[in-house]
């Protein structure tokens, strides 16, 4: 206040020397002798003139630049609370991160194997994608692809090609016949498996699908492949028992944001009754996808092993509430957390050293809400796959809070073994994490950093029963 005052008045100072200077100097070139009124005048009457001309000026320019008031919906409070968390919304917020739900079964169909065990010997076991018997680069050479054997892609085209009109057009596209044929025998067993809990069930049950299908598959699909799934699998259920979405997925990461729409959903409008399964299918080793890859230089080889390797496989999870797996006396359930994401400020192929700041971050927060201390974590998997760049950045990720785990039997990564399995990476990998902590009873660490910038964590632990008392491991 008093610096402005001083400005203020230095300014007006300095104009009025500058005008009296002027007019002194006009008077003795005129030889005009001034009168005491014209000294009055100059020496009284102009510099307030000045001052007052300068607050004005001053006044009018602090309004224009003055931003509009804000009018305020309610009455001011006669008391401040800096508590964040004092109001109730945000008290909801907080409370929603520590929503949880159940994961009680998943079947897979992949290149390491139709089961999480099996994925995860053959990580243990060092196995990695080879080159094609069927095809071969520009240059001859064959292409790495991971791909699943004895697929009888011949017998699904030719039961799309003998249905109706929405469902025979999706023939007409290799990587999704032989997608649709990989998710066969994936959601048999997972209709068994739900088949099963409805019979066990004194209660009606159902079902809600949720069927991820890759960001760039066409809309106009949709209600074929809805039909084809209603008629082909769940027959047997009343359609007033059984919700099909479908739904586009952009990467890996997204995917993890749709189970944790699930959970949020789960816990905010509960349904005890209701099971939840997560379904989708992906296959990057047909010719066209191939060509694709090569072409836009993502695709891996000899000379260019920081690529990706082709991959192809179809994942069902499927989820129940706290409620029902503990009045069916489900067996094989893990508690599931809610997902942190984020972004990179950066594409890991932009050069320059790799960070793993986001990940820590995200892994931080995550154990800060669950109360977990990360000595209590003893494995942690990941999508990622074989390049250097996605393993230095998950691995500085962990950090020193992690220096217990052994990175090479206790980081597991999911897609050395699948190749790129975009989007349902993340949900293999999330699989995987439910098998550890069946195997092991102790919280595991599932991480989603397979995609360019977008990054999850979450958590997998023991299911524990709400009227048991022994200690719980967590």
């Amino acid at each position: 206040m008093r610096s402005s005052l001083f400005r203020i008045l230095g300014g007006s100072l300095l104009t009025f020397a500058i005008v009296w200077a002027l007019v002194l100097a006009w008077w003795q070139s005129n030889d005009y002798e001034p009168s005491k009124v014209d000294l009055a005048l100059y020496l009284g009457a102009l510099p307030l003139a000045l001052v007052g001309g300068y607050l004005l000026l001053r006044g009018f320019i602090e309004h224009i630049k003055a931003p509009p008031p804000v009018v305020s919906s309610t009455a001011p409070s006669s008391v401040s609370d800096d508590d964040p968390l004092a109001g109730a919304r945000a008290k909801t917020a907080a409370a929603e991160r520590t929503f949880s739900l159940c994961l009680v079964e998943t079947c897979m169909t992949l290149p390491a194997g139709a089961s999480d065990e099996e994925v995860l010997s053959a990580i243990e076991a060092g196995k990695r994608p080879g080159p094609s018997a069927r095809l071969s680069d520009d240059a001859g050479f064959p292409v790495f692809l991971a791909e699943v054997q004895d697929i009888d892609v011949d017998a699904m085209t030719e039961r799309l090609s003998e249905d109706v009109g929405p469902i025979r057009q999706l023939a007409d596209q290799p990587s999704m016949v032989r997608a649709l044929a990989l998710l066969d025998g994936t959601m048999v067993r997972a209709r068994e498996s739900v088949e099963a809990i409805f019979a066990q069930s004194a209660e009606k049950l159902r079902l809600h699908l949720l069927c991820l299908v890759p960001a760039d598959c066409n809309p106009a699909h949709f209600p074929g492949m809805r039909i084809w799934l209603q008629l082909n699998y769940w027959s047997r259920l009343d359609k007033a028992d059984l919700d099909i979405t479908l739904l586009p997925a952009a990467n890996e990461a997204d995917a993890l944001r749709q189970v944790d729409e699930i959970i949020l959903r789960a816990n905010r409008d509960p349904s005890p009754n209701e099971l939840v399964l997560i379904v989708g299918a992906v296959s990057a080793v047909d010719e066209l996808t191939v060509e694709s890859w090569a072409a836009s230089n993502r695709l891996f080889s000899a000379q260019h092993q920081d690529r990706r390797i082709p991959g192809e496989g179809a994942i069902a999870l499927l989820f129940a509430t706290r409620h029902l797996v503990e009045g069916l006396h489900l067996d094989g359930a893990s508690v599931i957390s809610r997902v942190s994401h984020g972004a990179r400020d950066k594409s890991l192929d932009a050069g320059g050293r790799i960070g793993g700041k986001l990940i820590t971050q995200l892994v931080a927060g995550l154990l800060d809400v669950t109360t977990i201390d990360s000595t209590q974590i003893k494995s942690a998997v990941f999508d990622s796959d074989h390049r250097a760049n996605h393993v230095a950045e998950a691995m500085e990720g962990l950090g020193e809070a992690f220096e217990h785990l052994d990175p090479a039997k206790d980081c597991l990564a999911i897609g050395t073994v699948n190749g790129a399995l975009s989007p349902i990476g993340s949900l293999v990998a999330l699989a995987c994490a439910r098998a550890k902590v069946l195997a092991d009873q102790a919280p595991v660490l599932c991480v989603s950093n397979q995609h360019e910038l977008d990054r999850a964590v979450l958590l997998a632990m023991p299911f524990v029963a709400a009227n048991k008392t022994e200690p719980s491991s967590i």
